[in-house]
């Protein structure tokens, strides 16, 4: 069953954006979480290769989340 793992960050910042109804940087977000930049930068562009447990459990929290909202496995179609 081929597939890879993508996260939905840009999808899960865009909406928290549109609830508080202001642009939210990554610098914000680093500011509010304590993640690194680097890695709220590889999550932005789905370049993440190492899913670390306390940044998935601090981002779930910051977009009042489930992992399953944030990380999710696309199958691909094989035709």
């Amino acid at each position: 069953m081929p597939g890879k793992i993508v996260n939905h960050f840009r999808i899960l910042l865009a909406q928290k954006a549109t609830k508080q109804q202001q642009n939210i940087a990554l610098m914000d977000v680093q500011r509010e979480t304590g993640i690194a930049w680097s890695t709220l930068n590889s999550w932005a562009n789905n370049q993440v290769t190492r899913y670390d447990a306390p940044v998935i459990k601090t981002l779930c929290e910051y977009f009042d989340c489930q992992v399953g909202d944030l990380i999710v496995f696309e199958k691909e179609n094989v035709t």
